[in-house]
Formats: structure tokens, sequence, C-alpha cells
């Protein structure tokens, strides 16, 4: 999972990065979950999800996929 933090203070979830999309013209484009794949009332998990162009700032984007926990730590 990479998460990021936007220029806003807010924490994101990255979920996908893409040079082109359907309903633009424009390259680059970043898609986000706001929630961070928190389920809705519905049970419905990323019900918020949203492209982004790239030039929005973040002031930083980390990758959690590798990331061990471990009792005690």
């Amino acid at each position: 999972m990479k998460v990021g933090k936007l220029a806003n203070g807010k924490f994101v979830e990255i979920v996908r990065v893409a040079e082109r999309v359907q309903f633009s013209d424009s390259l680059g484009w970043i898609l986000i979950d706001p929630d961070m794949g928190k389920p809705d009332m519905t049970g419905s998990t990323r019900p918020n999800i949203k492209w982004i162009p790239i030039s929005t700032r973040f002031e930083w984007v980390r990758d959690f996929t590798s990331l061990t926990l471990t009792a005690g730590s």
C-alpha cells in the first residue's frame, strides 16, 4: 500500500498511477482513496476514490507493502 500526505495535510492511499485516462486528454493521473480502504456504512470499500492530476503536490509518499510488524515494536 502506498500512502501519501497531500500539501493540505490530508493522508490518502495511492491506488494507481496512469499516464492516460478516458475522461481527459491531459497526461498523468493518480487514483487516490481519501478513506484509505475503510468501508462505508453499507460495507462498500473505496466508495470515494477519485482521479487527481499528477501535478498535485504531496509532502511525502511512502510504500508500506514491505513493512513487517512484530509484537513489541
